[in-house]
């Protein structure tokens, strides 16, 4: 974002950085009628269990329409 703020190029991004990120040079507009694309989600093999699931849980549920 800090390339688009420069006057450098043009990003797209979730609409939760518009809520996080304030920046005078900042112009946030809708992308309306764009397709969904797909997402991955990782995590380190040895990570406690019980933690991965409710990532899993919360990430699957907050993609949901």
């Amino acid at each position: 974002m800090e390339t688009v703020a420069a006057n450098r190029g043009i990003g797209i991004v979730p609409e939760v950085a518009q809520r996080r990120t304030r920046h005078p040079a900042l112009v946030f507009v809708p992308l309306t009628n764009a397709p969904p694309i797909p997402g991955n989600l990782v995590h380190l093999p040895d990570a406690p269990r019980t933690l991965v699931r409710r990532f899993l849980d919360a990430a699957v549920a907050a993609a949901q329409p």
